[in-house]
């Protein structure tokens, strides 16, 4: 993976077996920088983009940059964590999600109430809309759609500044 080749490597004892100190060079995966990115003052270096189900992060690097190692970059941009759980699910893998934290039998139940503004309310108020469970992960899930990208030109300056932050 292109992102981890611009980690430190370090001396460690992956086996840990006492009084048999065994030593290899790893890649440090713990080790954390944040960028600064002071080149970034405004929107014009940034586009967006609509994720669409199925994309990947590997996907979007190709389509957008023309490499798929630079995956790393549109998680950066896309401010995620961790991939599993900041990217949007397909459509397939929601439905799976839903079903093992809800249970099959109550995917459709009632999560909550929702008024016409979309603001959760007492299930007595006017208008209240019942929000199932399902429909409720779907809108948190569609909300992660939403893709700030840093544009093509400006990759090579995102690059360069995570290797000099990992000297």
């Amino acid at each position: 993976m292109a992102y981890f080749k611009y980690f430190n490597q370090i001396n460690y004892d992956v086996r840990g077996v006492k009084n048999n100190v065994n030593i290899d060079v790893i890649t440090n995966l713990l080790q954390r920088v944040r960028l600064k990115l002071n080149f970034v003052k405004n929107q014009s270096f940034f586009a967006q983009h609509q994720i669409v189900d199925g994309e990947t992060p590997e996907f979007l690097a190709y389509k957008y940059y023309g490499n798929t190692e630079l995956h790393w970059v549109i998680l950066y941009s896309h401010q995620a964590t961790n991939p599993y759980y900041d990217w949007p699910l397909t459509y397939f893998d929601l439905k799976k999600f839903v079903i093992k934290k809800y249970g099959e039998a109550n995917i459709n139940d009632t999560h909550h109430y929702e008024d016409a503004d979309k603001y959760e309310v007492d299930s007595t108020a006017s208008g209240a809309t019942a929000i199932t469970n399902f429909l409720h992960e779907e809108t948190l899930n569609d909300a992660k759609r939403n893709l700030t990208l840093i544009r093509p030109e400006y990759v090579s300056n995102v690059v360069k500044e995570f290797k000099d932050l990992l000297k």
